[in-house]
C-alpha cells in the first residue's frame, strides 16, 4: 500500500505538469503538443494500474515493477523539468528582443536541435510506459478507475465454436467421448434442458473441449439445432437471447431495444419443434436468480424435449448454480506425456521426422513444470520453438525459475511472463502490447494488422536486413504466433503459409487471469 501511495504521488505530480505544460503556448508552438498529449495519456494509463497494487502481495515482481515505473517516473520528470526551463528561457529571449523593439527569428536560439533531442527523449519514455503496462496485465494488476470496483472493469471475453488447427485436444479423447454419450442418452432427455456443467482452473482447456463436443459428428446427428454463446462477465439474460438469435438468423436479428417477450417470439420460431444443444462459455455468475430468469425464459420455448446446455466455468458456485440432471465434469490435468505432446507440437510445428533423441529427453523434464496444464505446455513449446540448439534447450531446462515456480493459476501467470520476456526485441514486445488494444480472441487479417504496426511506429527494420515494413511486419505476426499469442497458425513453419486471417488469443494465453476473480480482488 506504501509502494502504491507514493508512486502514484509521483505520478501524479508529473501528469499535472504535463498538463500545464501542453497547455501553454510555446509548447504549441515548439510542436510538442501531439507528444505531451502521448505521454499524458501512458501516464493515466498507468496511473489506473497502481490502484492495484494494494490488493497485490509486496515483493517479488510486483515490487520490481514498482521500481521500473519510479525510474520511468524520475526520468520523465527530468525531461519535463527540462523541457519547462526552455520554454521558460525561450520566454525571457523573446521578452528582450521585444524590449529592443528588433525581432529576428534568425537571432534567437535554433530550436531544431533542442526538439529533436526532446522529442527522442519523449518517444523513449513512452515505450517504457507502454512496456511497463504491458508488463502490468502480465502480472495480474489490472487496469481500473480509484473508484470503481474490481469486477466492473473485466473486459468481455469473446469466443466461438470454431476450432482452430492449434486447438487440437490432447489427452480429452476419452472426456469427450463421455460428455457426447451423456448429452445424447436417452434417460436425460426432459420437457426442459438439462444443464452440464464443465469447470475447472484457468488455462486446463474447458472452451476447446466444448468445442470438440459441439462439433462431434453425432451431437451434429443428434440436435438439430446448435447454437455458442460466449457470457464472459456480462451476465445478460436479453443479451444471451440476443446472442441466440444473431446465430439462428443474423440477417434478421432483432436488437435489445425488443423487449424480452418479442426475443422470445423470435427465438420460439426458430427452435419450436427442434432439439437444440447451447453452449454457454466461460460463465461468472454467481446470482442465482439471474440463472432462474434465464431458465425461465428456456421453458416458454417450444422446442422438442432432450434439449441440453453446457455451461463452461471456473466456478463451483457457478457449477452448483446452473447443472441440471446432467453429471458435472470435473475437469483434470495432463500428464507429463501429453504435456510433451503438446510442447512438441510447438516447439516443431512442420517437423514430420523423429526428433532427436535429446530434445525428447531434455523436453520431457521441462513438460514435468507444466503443472498438467495445457496453457503452460503451449506457451513452454512456444518459447523452444525460438530455441534451436540442444544447449539452449538444456540451459533453459536448468534455469532457476523453476525452483520458484508456483502452483496452480499462479503458475501460468509467471509463464506467460517469462514467454513475453522471450520475445526476442523490445519492437516485437510493443507489437504484442498493441494487441492488447483489441477484445479478446479477436479477429482481424494480418495486413490490417500489419499496418496498424507502422502507423503507430512500431516496426523498426536493423539497418543491415534490407527488409521492408511489410516483411517485417508478417515476421513479427509469426513469432508472436510461435510464442502462442495468436491462433490459426498453420502446421508449417514458412512464413509465407501464416494464414491470412489471425484471430487473437489474447484473453485465453496472455490476458486470461485478469479475468479471474481471485486477480481482480
Amino acid at each position: 500500500m506504501a509502494a502504491e501511495a507514493v508512486v502514484t504521488f509521483g505520478v501524479e505530480g508529473i501528469l499535472s505538469k504535463v498538463l500545464s505544460l501542453a497547455s501553454k503556448e510555446f509548447s504549441l508552438a515548439l510542436g510538442f503538443k501531439a507528444q505531451l498529449r502521448k505521454l499524458r495519456n501512458s501516464l493515466t494509463d498507468i496511473e489506473r494500474f497502481l490502484v492495484a497494487v494494494a490488493d497485490q502481495p509486496q515483493g517479488g515482481p510486483i515490487e520490481d515493477w514498482v521500481k521500473k515505473l519510479k525510474d520511468v517516473a524520475h526520468d520523465a520528470e527530468d525531461v519535463l523539468d527540462e523541457f519547462e526551463y526552455e520554454v521558460a528561457r525561450r520566454k525571457v529571449e523573446i521578452q528582450n528582443h521585444m524590449k529592443k523593439k528588433v525581432l529576428n527569428f534568425f537571432s534567437l536560439s535554433n530550436p531544431l536541435a533542442f526538439r529533436l533531442q526532446m522529442a527522442h527523449k519523449i518517444k523513449k519514455i513512452n515505450a517504457s510506459l507502454v512496456y511497463l503496462k504491458s508488463e502490468a496485465s502480465l502480472l495480474g494488476l489490472v487496469s481500473r478507475n480509484k473508484d470503481a470496483t474490481p469486477r466492473g472493469n473485466r473486459w468481455d471475453r469473446q469466443t466461438n465454436s470454431f476450432i482452430g488447427r492449434d486447438e487440437i485436444t490432447v489427452g480429452r479423447g476419452e472426456v469427450v467421448t463421455k460428455i457426447v454419450t451423456t448429452l445424447t442418452d436417452s434417460k436425460y432427455n426432459q420437457e426442459n434442458p438439462a444443464v452440464m456443467a464443465i469447470v475447472g482452473m484457468g488455462g486446463l482447456g474447458k472452451t476447446t473441449l466444448a468445442k470438440s463436443v459441439y462439433n462431434e459428428d453425432l451431437i451434429h446427428k443428434h440436435f438439430e439445432t446448435r447454437i455458442w454463446v460466449c457470457v464472459s462477465n456480462t451476465f445478460d439474460v436479453d443479451l444471451i437471447l440476443l446472442k441466440m438469435l444473431e446465430q439462428l438468423k443474423p440477417a434478421n436479428a432483432p436488437s435489445l431495444k425488443d423487449n424480452q417477450e418479442a426475443l422470445l417470439k423470435f427465438l420460439n420460431e426458430e427452435l419450436e419443434n427442434k432439439r437444440y444443444l447451447l453452449i454457454l462459455d466461460d460463465v461468472w455468475n454467481e446470482d442465482s436468480e439471474k440463472w432462474k430468469n434465464l431458465m425461465e425464459c428456456f421453458f416458454k420455448l417450444n422446442s422438442v424435449g432432450g434439449s441440453k446446455i453446457i455451461v463452461t466455468t471456473r466456478s463451483a458456485k457457478v457449477a452448483s448454480i446452473s447443472e441440471k440432471l446432467l453429471p458435472r465434469c470435473e475437469l483434470g490435468k495432463l500428464s507429463v506425456d501429453e504435456c510433451w505432446s503438446i510442447m512438441k507440437d510447438r516447439a516443431f510445428p512442420n517437423s514430420r521426422a523423429n526428433i532427436a533423441h535429446e530434445f525428447q529427453t531434455i523436453g520431457m523434464k521441462i513438460a514435468k513444470h507444466c503443472g498438467g496444464v495445457p496453457l503452460v505446455a503451449k506457451v513452454l513449446g512456444g518459447i523452444l520453438h525460438t530455441k534451436k540448439s540442444i544447449e539452449e534447450w538444456s540451459l533453459f531446462k536448468d534455469s532457476r525459475i523453476w525452483g520458484n515456480l508456483p502452483k496452480g493459476e499462479n503458475r501460468i501467470m509467471l509463464v506467460l511472463k517469462l514467454s513475453f520476456d522471450n520475445l526476442e526485441s523490445p519492437s516485437l514486445k510493443q507489437c504484442f502490447a498493441y494487441c492488447s488494444l483489441f477484445k479478446k480472441d479477436f479477429e482481424i487479417q494480418r495486413e490490417s494488422l500489419v499496418q496498424l504496426w507502422m502507423a503507430q511506429g512500431l516496426l523498426h527494420p536493423a539497418p543491415d536486413e534490407g527488409k521492408d515494413m511489410e516483411e517485417i511486419g508478417k515476421a513479427s505476426t509469426f513469432l508472436l504466433a510461435c510464442n502462442g499469442v495468436f491462433s490459426g497458425c498453420s502446421k508449417s513453419a514458412e512464413r509465407s503459409t501464416y494464414p491470412k486471417l489471425i484471430k487473437f488469443t489474447i484473453g485465453r494465453l496472455w490476458g486470461e487471469l485478469n479475468s479471474s476473480p481471485d486477480v481482480q480482488g
